[in-house]
């Protein structure tokens, strides 16, 4: 029997896209160096101020094409400095280590979530310095990265801070994962190859990685264990229906090989049979 995937999945992923492009001051994704004041002062300025533009372009927010106002705001079109940062332009100074999680979810909403109500931000709110957003992915400056997990859990204060007694343990567990991941979206990848509408699939897989990112942001085994075996279900209920489509569609192409040999046969049999009447 064939699985069918959650009919919310695709609805998912969609009001998740819509949420970030309506979240106020949610980073603009046009031309992110175009005209922009940020990145042409700081380029002029010297040593530390003109830093962050080249780590900046090493960034994933870069790759992404989030500039400087997606995170601080102001107004990147005007030329005046002090207009440009000024209060009335939405400027945001950088903030402290108790606002790093607001100041991140304005875009990442529900990451930011997911890291209040897990260990870390439990602690915090308790008044214990933990480790942040910048903590993990802003190691080097604006030199943002996704994820690091290996260089994390092997860091000698970071499973002190999370109570992770075998680092390589949960490395495993994140390394399944993003396993599962890859062979699941090239399964995909081969359905859609073969001419089936994979957007469903797609959206499924996406919406398991998203669910496994927001329990993995709360840092503690009673969240992560349970949402290992729930991705483990979900990527393997995409994966399967993605080779069930892989398999429809070499059903189609066999059948319509023998189509077209029948089709190709009759016409040879239809031209012998006038050539004999002649």
């Amino acid at each position: 029997m064939t699985r069918r995937l959650h009919p919310l999945w695709g609805l998912q992923l969609v009001w998740a896209l819509l949420l970030a492009a309506a979240a106020p001051g949610a980073a603009q994704l046009l031309d992110p160096e175009a005209e922009s004041t940020c990145i042409t002062c700081h380029e002029q300025e010297e040593e530390e101020l003109a830093v962050p533009v080249p780590e900046w372009r090493e960034s994933v927010h870069a790759l992404h094409e989030v500039s400087c106002d997606g995170c601080h705001g102001g107004d990147p079109r005007e030329q005046d400095a002090d207009l440009s940062m000024s209060e009335e332009a939405g400027f945001l100074d950088n903030p402290s280590w108790t606002e790093m999680t607001d100041y991140c979810g304005v875009c990442h909403e529900g990451i930011a979530e997911s890291y209040r109500l897990g260990y870390l931000g439990r602690n915090l709110r308790e008044g214990v310095r933990v480790a942040t957003c910048a903590t993990c992915h802003m190691a080097d400056g604006h030199r943002i990265v996704e994820s690091r997990p290996e260089e994390i859990l092997t860091a000698e204060r970071c499973p002190h801070c999370l109570g992770v007694d075998d680092p390589q343990s949960e490395l495993a567990r994140l390394h399944e994962v993003r396993a599962l991941e890859l062979a699941t979206a090239a399964q995909v990848r081969a359905a859609g190859d073969k001419g089936m509408d994979v957007m469903g699939l797609d959206a499924g897989r996406r919406a398991a990685h998203a669910s496994w990112m927001l329990s993995v942001h709360r840092f503690h085994d009673e969240f992560i264990e349970p949402a290992l075996r729930v991705a483990r279900a979900e990527l393997a209920e995409v994966r399967s229906t993605a080779i069930e489509y892989e398999r429809r569609a070499d059903e189609r192409r066999r059948y319509g090989a023998v189509v077209l040999g029948a089709l190709g046969m009759l016409l040879v049999s239809l031209v012998l049979m006038r050539r004999a009447s002649k």
